[in-house]
């Protein structure tokens, strides 16, 4: 658990906690942790090396996990 929460608060550094992010933020969990696991799964969950990672590792990330990170930042510039 502290793992999937870790990897939210990495995605989304400094990030307003509105509730439609709340269940942005579930999404993210639910998508992104097997993509963490597999790239970048030998970093902290919780330092900056992990945003860089998944940067790096962009195009590898699965679809859904994509399309949550994607759907996190448009909902954070609406907030």
């Amino acid at each position: 658990m502290l793992l999937r929460s870790s990897l939210i608060l990495i995605l989304t550094a400094g990030a307003a906690c509105a509730q439609p992010a709340l269940v942005d933020r579930a999404t993210l969990k639910q998508h992104c942790t097997s993509d963490y696991l597999t790239y970048c799964g030998n970093l902290p969950p919780d330092g900056p090396e992990v945003q860089a990672c998944f940067r790096q590792n962009k195009a590898k990330l699965s679809p859904d996990c994509q399309a949550a990170i994607t759907g996190y930042v448009k909902a954070q510039r609406r907030g």
